[in-house]
Order: C-alpha cells, then sequence, then structure tokens
C-alpha cells in the first residue's frame, strides 16, 4: 500500500512539473527586461552588497549612540596585606577571606567626537555608491536581455523571410516544369530552378536554427528554464523617433549615468573620511554612568550605588599613526577624482559612439526599404517576363536572389535600429524596464 501511494504521488509530480514546463511565457520587452533584472545573479549579488552597505552604516551609528550594559559579580576573596605595601603593628598579615557583590547598570554616551561623525557621513555616501553601482548593474542587465529579445524578433523575421523565399523558389520551379512540358523552358531551367529550391530548404533550416538558439539565450538572460516556450508580443518595426542633439545627449549621460553619480558618491565619501582623520587630532568629550546594589551578597548589606561623571579624550602621541591615515585618506580622495574624470571621458566616448551608430542605422534602415521595394518591382518584371516567353528563368532566378538579399538586408537594418537605440539609451543612462508597459518597445 505505502509502495502504490509513493508511486502515485511521484506520478502526480512528474505531471505537475510536465504541465508547468509546457506552459508559455507570454512576454513583452519591458517584462522581459524586468524579468532578467529581478533573476539574474549579478542583480543579487548587487542586493546584497547594498544590504551589507547599509549594516555597514547601521554599524557605524552604533558608536554615536549610547550604549547601556549590565554587569555583576559575587566574590570570595582574601587579602595579603604585606602584597599591598602595608605592614601595621597589630594588624594580621591575611585579612579574609570574606564576600564581596556588586551589581550595575553602565550607561556610555559620546556628546562630542566630529571624527566619529564624519565616518557616520562617509558610511552614509558609501552606501549610495553601492545603490548607483547597482542601478549600472542593473540597465546592464537590462539592455544584454533586450539585445536577446530582439535577437530572438529578428531571428523569427528572418525565418519568416525563409521561408518566404522558399515559397516563391518552389512556385517558379513548378512554372519551369509546367513549361518545359509545353516546349517553353529547357532542362537546363529545370535544374536551376530545382537548385533554387535546395538552397532555400538549406536556409530554411538554418533560420529554424537561429530561432531556436536565439530562444535559448533570451531564456538564459531571463533566468527561466530553457524548456519553457515563449511568446513575444512585441514586434519590429521602423522607428521615426527624433533623435536628441549629440550635446544634449551628453548633458543627459552626465546627470543621468549611474557610473557617473557612484564616483561623485565615492568623492563625497572619501572626502568625508579624509575629514574624519583630520578630526583625530581632536578632542572628544563623553558621559557615563553606573548605578546598582553593593553589599556582601545580594541580600546581605548590600546598599544602592551610583556614580557618574564626565570624560575628555585628548590624543596627544600614537607614533604617527593618525598622520598615516591621514594620508591613506588622501590618497585615495585623489583616487577617487581621476576615477571621476575617466568615467566622464568613458561615457562622453559612449554617447559620442552611440549616437553616430544611431544616425548610421537610420540610414541604413532607408537604404534597405528602398532596396527591398525596388528587388520586389524587378523580381515581378522578371516573373511576367518569364511567363510570357521572353526571357528565361536565369533572370527570374536572379531577382529572387536579389529579393532575398534585400528582405535580409531589411531584416537586419530593423533590428539594428533597435539595439543602436538601446545602446544609445544605456550610454545616456536612460535604460527603463517596467511591467507595465503592453506590446510596444519604448526609447527615450
Amino acid at each position: 500500500m505505502k509502495s502504490r501511494f509513493i508511486l502515485l504521488a511521484s506520478i502526480l509530480l512528474l505531471w505537475i512539473r510536465t504541465v508547468s514546463a509546457s506552459e508559455t511565457l507570454t512576454i513583452n520587452l519591458s517584462q522581459a527586461m524586468q524579468m532578467a533584472v529581478e533573476n539574474h545573479s549579478q542583480s543579487q549579488i548587487a542586493k546584497a552588497m547594498i544590504d551589507e552597505s547599509l549594516a555597514n552604516q547601521q554599524l557605524q551609528r552604533a558608536s554615536l549612540l549610547p550604549n547601556l550594559s549590565l554587569s555583576a559579580y559575587q566574590l570570595r576573596q582574601s587579602v595579603n596585606l604585606r602584597a599591598q605595601g602595608f605592614t601595621l603593628p597589630g594588624f594580621p598579615v591575611l585579612i579574609g577571606p570574606f564576600n564581596s557583590f556588586a551589581s550595575s547598570v553602565e550607561l556610555s554616551q559620546k556628546v562630542f567626537d566630529l571624527s566619529l561623525w564624519n565616518d557616520l557621513k562617509a558610511s552614509q555616501w558609501y552606501t549610495r555608491q553601492t545603490e548607483l553601482k547597482a542601478q549600472a548593474t542593473f540597465q546592464e542587465i537590462a539592455a544584454n536581455a533586450a539585445y536577446a529579445y530582439i535577437s530572438l524578433l529578428r531571428a523569427k523575421e528572418e525565418l519568416k523571410t525563409a521561408q518566404a523565399n522558399l515559397y516563391l523558389a518552389q512556385e517558379l520551379e513548378q512554372l519551369t516544369r509546367d513549361q518545359k512540358k509545353h516546349g517553353i523552358s529547357t532542362g537546363v531551367d529545370v535544374v536551376r530552378a530545382q537548385t533554387q529550391t535546395t538552397q532555400y530548404q538549406y536556409n530554411l533550416r538554418a533560420s529554424q536554427s537561429l530561432v531556436d538558439d536565439s530562444q535559448t539565450k533570451l531564456k538564459r538572460a531571463l533566468g527561466i528554464a530553457l524548456d519553457t516556450p515563449l511568446n513575444l508580443t512585441d514586434k519590429l518595426s521602423i522607428m521615426t523617433l527624433s533623435i536628441p542633439g549629440l550635446e544634449s545627449a551628453i548633458n543627459d549621460a552626465e546627470v543621468s549615468r549611474p557610473e557617473i553619480l557612484a564616483n561623485e558618491a565615492l568623492i563625497s565619501a572619501r572626502a568625508s573620511t579624509l575629514q574624519a582623520r583630520k578630526d583625530a587630532y581632536l578632542p572628544s568629550v563623553g558621559v557615563q554612568g553606573a548605578l546598582g546594589p553593593s553589599g556582601v551578597t545580594p541580600v546581605i548589606n548590600d546598599y544602592h550605588v551610583y556614580s557618574i561623571g564626565v570624560y575628555l579624550s585628548m590624543p596627544l602621541w600614537n607614533g604617527g599613526a593618525t598622520q598615516a591615515e591621514e594620508n591613506i585618506a588622501f590618497s585615495q580622495l585623489h583616487q577617487a577624482k581621476l576615477q571621476l574624470v575617466d568615467a566622464k571621458a568613458q561615457v562622453d566616448e559612449d554617447v559620442r559612439v552611440s549616437f553616430n551608430a544611431l544616425q548610421t542605422t537610420i540610414d541604413e534602415l532607408q537604404h534597405a526599404q528602398k532596396n527591398l521595394e525596388l528587388a520586389m518591382k524587378l523580381m515581378n518584371q522578371a516573373s511576367d517576363r518569364y511567363k510570357n516567353g521572353v526571357a528565361d528563368n536565369l533572370e527570374v532566378v536572379d531577382a529572387q536572389t536579389t529579393l532575398a538579399q534585400a528582405r535580409t538586408q531589411f531584416d537586419n537594418a530593423l533590428a539594428s535600429q533597435h539595439i543602436a537605440w538601446i545602446n544609445f539609451d544605456l550610454a545616456r543612462g536612460k535604460i527603463n524596464y517596467s511591467g507595465n508597459d503592453k506590446g510596444i518597445i519604448k526609447h527615450e
């Protein structure tokens, strides 16, 4: 009975997994970008680093908050007066044994310590830097998912093109066979048409393989099971968005790119650290107190006693350690400033390169669209000439090859335009991803 139950449970579990694996995931571009950011391991690492930075900030704040502790002891001891430096005639050398008890609640609080305050300020800036670095990671992950999404769309368009090319080749082959029966075409024309059909059958298989590979890469980017069926709701279409001017794009990048903002936060953090090291030369002031019973035991001759006081600490000399820490902080601040200069130069380069690439893809798409229109006209004219017997099918085969190339060129140009927009958005720090957008690819 038990074995039957286990067998039924296993079959049910396998059925549930099979059903869940066969469910189709319908997703648009924004949802794909959001899913990638949520599932990617680098995103999880970035979020964990933010948690670590917040914990460090909390740890630094704790040094400025009140410190409350409880202590208690019960002793039984004897004392050698001579060991304490006392030699009293008539008094015994050894006193005891006797009991001693004390318990107290102790409180200490920093009142004035500029070094600790600036260390706390630095920890807050380090947290901000970590958050901005995480944003940069999220944008890169979202962009990579968008590349994979668009690549799959392009592969599917190429598959449609391959199917259309094969359909035309098969039509031409059938027409050639029919005309050969009527003595219009020759055996050479038939072989030529068959060769063209075979070539496009191979192209169709290659296009299907490309679709399968592109789906696998997108699923990997999304962090989902590789056997999950996908349904993409977005479509590749010609975009007529106006491109911002180059100077405007560079200015946008300087205030939006998280890499620049993270470097600026790092400079602020290290400036606060440097100031904290300088403030280490200043005195610090605090208060402390204790309250609790004291006696022979907790219930014999016990009285409540207390202490309260203010203390001041003034560093005088620690072997040059404070000066060394100040020099280290100064060097680290200088390094952060150099990193900011390099980051701005890199962002400037990214924007210029992506801007030029976007302009180029727009021109390429216009030319590809024009070539496709001309290739379709050429194909129609060649087909009419062949059907009317004023030309052989070599002219049709050439026209069909030209049309196939024009279709592939158009598909590639269309995908390149969308990828160029993503690169341009990424260069400006404008990558947006949200699951609320439906069925449309958006760019700012």
